[in-house]
């Protein structure tokens, strides 16, 4: 943990349109951050519409309003060079972290060659929504605006970065305390370890796409099999070297005391089934 008070601690937003950020925004007290950037490819009517912002002759505007954007590489460098005069190292918090604003941030950083002495600066991440799952337990909604909304009964521009982390740092300061964010927070070196796991699981789900298509396996059975480190090369091998019983073994092997894919018997006979009818799979 960098800071001992909740005051203190950065939180961090970005908006973006597929995989571009298109806005960065941080606070850190009642210093704060935020940056507009032009995105390479354009920003979809659909992301527009949710996130007011769109591209005009190579202009961003907000709102139908132009605004000051820079290129990612010249953000990314604002931004370390923002955290560097914190002169202490910092753990962002984001609403959603784990899966939205650290997975695009690492991407941006990865795409600018700035890794290295973004770490210098940031040990991690708080990822404030399974924080707010554990503190409030039994809402209907964890959404920042419902929580806004609910707990401190006010209102934002949600889909705003800089309104986010203002917004974010409030409910953060009233609701969370240090025991909490030590348990819902992770390391960058972590992320990046994430990051190489989905990529190969969703590398290992596209192998697996004939199995789906002939209805061999549902998309969860493949979903899990891929989350195990499984691809279609590894089922063939398996069938191949051992037949019904090496495939039946490689997808009921234990793992943390459950099966690695499955153990119905159901499932591990279409499976096998398949296999038997493309045998030059």
């Amino acid at each position: 943990m960098c800071c001992q008070s909740e005051e203190y601690w950065p939180h961090l937003r970005v908006r973006g349109n597929n995989a571009e950020i298109c806005q960065l925004a941080a606070i850190h007290g009642t210093d704060e951050f935020n940056v507009y950037i032009v995105p390479s490819h354009g920003i979809s009517p659909s992301a527009a519409a949710v996130n007011k912002l769109s591209v005009k002759n190579g202009h961003l505007f907000y709102d139908g309003r132009p605004v000051a954007a820079v290129q990612l590489n010249v953000a990314i460098g604002m931004f370390l060079d923002w955290l560097q005069s914190l002169k202490r190292p910092c753990l962002l918090f984001a609403h959603n972290a784990e899966l939205f604003d650290a997975k695009y941030l690492q991407r941006a950083l990865e795409k600018s060659n700035q890794i290295s002495w973004f770490q210098e600066f940031v040990p991690g991440f708080c990822d404030t929504l399974p924080a707010f799952k554990e503190v409030l337990p039994n809402r209907k909604s964890y959404s920042q605006e419902n929580l806004a909304k609910d707990l401190l009964q006010a209102t934002y521009s949600a889909h705003n970065a800089l309104s986010d982390v203002r917004m974010l740092q409030e409910l953060c300061n009233n609701f969370l305390n240090v025991k909490v964010v030590e348990k819902h927070n992770f390391s960058f070196s972590w992320l990046q370890e994430y990051i190489q796991f989905l990529n190969q699981k969703r590398q290992n789900l596209q192998t697996l796409q004939p199995l789906i298509n002939a209805k061999a396996i549902s998309q969860g059975i493949a979903e899990k099999a891929a989350r195990s480190g499984l691809s279609l090369a590894h089922l063939v091998l398996a069938f191949k070297r051992g037949g019904d019983d090496g495939l039946s073994n490689v997808l009921k092997e234990k793992f943390n005391g459950k099966a690695r894919v499955t153990k119905k018997r159901e499932i591990i006979q279409q499976m096998c089934t398949f296999f038997r009818e493309h045998p030059n799979m």
